[in-house]
């Protein structure tokens, strides 16, 4: 930053999001975590060109099921 610039220009341009925020008290961080969810969902559904099979791969990692019941070895 310059030294003659005025630190609270950038204010200016963020203040809506500040407003909002002081409102809210809501972040990015859920849909964050979401396309972090998103996102393995794609490395483990890698080839597969359908998107029911991408969203069953989705599904499968954030419901967290216990399926040990049906393979007692799954991990």
């Amino acid at each position: 930053m310059r030294r003659d610039a005025n630190p609270f220009d950038c204010y200016g341009i963020h203040f809506d999001g500040i407003v909002a925020w002081t409102q809210s008290r809501q972040t990015n961080g859920f849909i964050e975590a979401l396309n972090g969810l998103f996102q393995a969902a794609k490395r483990k559904a890698r080839g597969y060109e359908r998107f029911a099979t991408m969203r069953t791969v989705l599904f499968l990692i954030a419901g967290k099921l216990d399926l040990t019941h049906i393979n007692p070895h799954a991990s």
